[in-house]
């Protein structure tokens, strides 16, 4: 795992706590970075991190012997940072920032040698990743990031957002802090888009979040348990109790994808759930807080005997990495991945060759001859070196070149313009698009074959529900990974394979 997906994994999870004597705080640092669109403030104090801890988190979710070139690469690249005097590193992000991945901001060091050794290593990252960064210095920070992302900072307008601040001051003695709070624009779209909550929430009108809930801040504490601490102000104590009930709901729903097992009850996963997280819940007035122990939590889910659950976070893991290629590759070309043709249109190899540069593998990559076909005699060489990143969990020891992450193929998918689909063509929205699958083992292919999963219009779960029954994995064009339930309509699911359809889509 390169460190910018290792980063991105830790700003959404463990605020700033400035040195004795310190004026500024990390609300006033930030302040210049947040507009009235900003949705979210994430930071992480690298000199606070219990990293042996995170590494340990990350090696039992993502099931690889190593993180990157190795622990303590990633541990010498932190010591370097932290000795040259960097401490947190941040990311605002609203909509004026999508598609893009946000930028890194780094408060400044007055030597301007320190300064020059932070801006390396956090450029570091993004090569690592296959991304060329650039630097800027603005409102006394370091900010790297692509050339799109660097113009975002630059025409930010600051507005006062009293939201905002107020949620990261919540989580001001955290390591890791993620602040959330939503602006004018994205209340009303929601209330326009989605006016009713989902019947596993409670239903009732989406107001009872985009006018009940003021902020949300989220913090993990260093040490081996990491506890977790999950804060929301609502707009009255009525609200919050109101809040506290979809917050159980989806804590219900989301547990049940990630945890249930074929054939346990409801009472079963309950109890399962209470001994993993051991959610404590309090509301005062209008605050309600949730509090629970993140590391055990995670360790005990993926060591559950019954196998699907450390399955289904590995195999999403997975798929989250490829889609996280997917979108790398379309920064640097405008479109996304195709299969390697020649010059006549015929299909070579497969687009899983094509993006491994962007999965860690490009002198794999290099290896290849792009003029010839899968199964030529120099290219079937390099069938047995079929990245992990390709391999589901869930199947089987026998298929061992061959890989179940597959792209879906039909009229209007994503997939279907051999010179590559750009993400304005996905018109039904990147959130809503699925992007790839994971198949059954019977659907699997040869990695680098560029052969994929035609999907049946009738039957869209045709080959799908062969790793978990229930259900299956799909990766979404925004870079998310859904848990589709075999339940959904065959009309709703085949709406979320097209990508300019139009349609409402119910995954009921």
């Amino acid at each position: 795992m390169r460190r910018l997906s290792l980063l991105f994994v830790l700003l959404p999870i463990p605020a700033y706590a400035q040195p004795a004597g310190a004026k500024t705080t990390f609300a006033d640092l930030a302040a210049p970075f947040i507009d009235e669109h900003t949705l979210i403030v994430a930071r992480v104090d690298i000199s606070r991190i219990d990293l042996d801890t995170v590494l340990k988190l990350f090696v039992a979710v993502s099931g690889q012997d190593a993180v990157g070139e190795d622990p303590a690469g990633i541990k010498g690249w932190v010591k370097e940072f932290v000795r040259s005097g960097g401490r947190d590193v941040f990311v605002t992000y609203g909509s004026a920032d999508f598609p893009n991945l946000p930028a890194l901001i780094v408060p400044a060091p007055a030597d301007a040698k320190a300064r020059e050794t932070l801006t390396g290593l956090v450029r570091a990252i993004f090569k690592e990743n296959g991304k060329d960064a650039e630097s800027i210095h603005l409102h006394g920070c370091l900010c790297v990031g692509t050339k799109d992302a660097l113009a975002v900072l630059r025409a930010r307008k600051p507005a006062d957002r009293p939201d905002l601040k107020a949620a990261i001051e919540a989580g001001r003695n955290g390591v890791v802090q993620l602040a959330f709070a939503m602006s004018a624009d994205a209340r009303k779209i929601h209330e326009q888009v989605a006016p009713t909550l989902p019947a596993e929430l409670g239903g009732g009108g989406i107001q009872k979040i985009t006018r009940g809930m003021k902020w949300m801040a989220i913090t993990v504490a260093s040490g081996p348990k990491m506890p977790a601490k999950w804060v929301t102000e609502a707009a009255s104590p009525e609200a919050a109790q109101d809040l506290k009930a979809i917050e159980a709901r989806a804590q219900k729903v989301a547990l049940a994808q990630l945890l249930k097992a074929e054939g346990q009850s409801d009472i079963e996963l309950q109890r399962k759930v209470l001994e993993l997280f051991a959610f404590k819940t309090t509301v005062e007035g209008s605050t309600l807080t949730t509090e629970w122990d993140l590391a055990p939590a995670i360790l005990g889910a993926v060591k559950l005997p019954q196998g699907p659950p450390a399955d289904r976070v590995r195999s999403a893991n997975n798929l989250k990495q490829l889609m996280l290629a997917l979108h790398n590759y379309h920064d640097a070309y405008d479109h996304f991945p195709t299969d390697i043709r020649d010059k006549d249109g015929k299909p070579l190899l497969s687009w899983r060759v094509r993006i491994l540069p962007y999965v860690e593998h490009e002198g794999l990559y290099r290896q290849f001859k792009l003029n010839e076909p899968w199964d030529s005699e120099h290219n079937k060489k390099l069938i047995a070196k079929m990245p992990k990143v390709f391999r589901s969990p869930r199947q089987a020891d026998t298929l061992k070149d061959q890989t179940t992450y597959l792209a879906p193929l039909g009229p209007g998918f994503i997939w279907d313009d051999p010179k590559g689909v750009k993400i304005s063509q996905i018109t039904d929205g990147t959130s809503n698009t699925i992007a790839l699958v994971e198949a059954d083992d019977d659907r699997a292919v040869v990695w680098t074959r560029p052969a994929d999963l035609v999907i049946d219009s009738k039957d869209p779960t045709a080959g799908l529900l062969g790793h978990y029954g229930e259900g299956f994995h799909a990766a979404i064009a925004d870079g998310s990974v859904r848990f589709i339930r075999k339940s959904i309509a065959p009309m709703s699911l085949w709406a979320m394979f097209t990508r300019a359809g139009g349609e409402v889509i119910n995954e009921k």
